[in-house]
């Protein structure tokens, strides 16, 4: 399912500047009128089915409620979890994508909550009733095929900077990554092929910011430094901060960017080399 917004003018016409200075100062330039499109508009009750969601929105992040299924997310961001977990509380930021493997009970719907009532975005009707299917666990996928982090050999802070309601920084547009606005010359961190990198994501503004590092995946840190979700796109709340660690395993020059592309246009993104 691709989940997506846009703006609606009052004629019915399609809205497509991005680029508001106010929008972009704030949560960046949302639309109207949202949808989330599925490849196929009926299942069977009793089918088991899985569900790959992907938020394409420029900028709005979706919480997400489903009903008329049973079942777990098994992956998140492409990469399969060690253990299935409920699909309750499902949010997804800008980029980010889960995989879930559900059997229908009954007519699927795909909300999304708002503080007057659920909004539905996408719904499944049901044609008929699977009577062949055996009963049985939903299945663990198997393990991504990626190296394993070594002791971290570098320890970076990448603080996110400005916008509205936030301190002055010393970047020349509306946003910035430690006080720079807009790709710089140079890298934000060289880094050598296989290296295990530690990245601080500190959020110092008023708004969360969805971070995604191009030709990577990363773990998210718990707080004991534990391994959790592998990702490419971390959803930071305002006034917070997350560890991530990664093996940068993929030479070449790599972007790092706010997914909520209105702050990407107004300066936040910045790239990392890796020889």
């Amino acid at each position: 399912m691709i989940l997506s917004d846009w703006i609606i003018d009052e004629d019915g016409s399609l809205v497509d500047e991005f680029t508001d200075m106010h929008s972009v100062a704030h949560a960046g330039y949302m639309g109207n009128f949202a949808r989330g499109f599925l490849s196929r508009s009926e299942v069977r009750q009793g089918d088991r089915i899985r569900l790959r969601l992907i938020n394409t929105a420029t900028n709005r992040i979706f919480p997400l409620s489903i009903s008329g299924v049973s079942g777990s997310v098994v992956a998140l961001d492409g990469m399969a979890l060690r253990q299935p977990r409920a699909a309750s509380d499902l949010v997804l930021a800008p980029a980010q994508r889960a995989d879930l493997i559900v059997d229908v009970t009954g007519p699927v719907g795909f909300d999304m909550p708002t503080r007057q009532e659920p909004y539905r975005l996408a719904e499944l009707s049901i044609s008929g009733k699977n009577t062949d299917r055996q009963s049985g666990p939903l299945p663990t996928l198997a393990a991504p095929d990626l190296p394993a982090p070594g002791a971290p050999s570098q320890h970076l802070t990448l603080t996110m900077m400005g916008g509205a309601m936030g301190g002055r920084h010393g970047g020349a547009n509306i946003w910035s990554f430690n006080d720079v606005s807009d790709l710089p010359q140079d890298p934000f961190a060289a880094i050598e092929r296989g290296e295990t990198v530690r990245i601080t994501l500190v959020n110092d503004t008023a708004f969360p910011h969805g971070i995604h590092l191009h030709g990577h995946h990363f773990y998210e840190l718990a707080a004991d430094d534990s391994l959790g979700d592998l990702r490419d796109t971390t959803l930071v709340a305002a006034g917070e901060s997350r560890d991530v660690l990664c093996v940068f395993d993929n030479p070449g020059r790599w972007l790092i960017h706010c997914h909520m592309l209105s702050h990407a246009i107004g300066g936040m993104r910045t790239w990392v080399e890796v020889t």
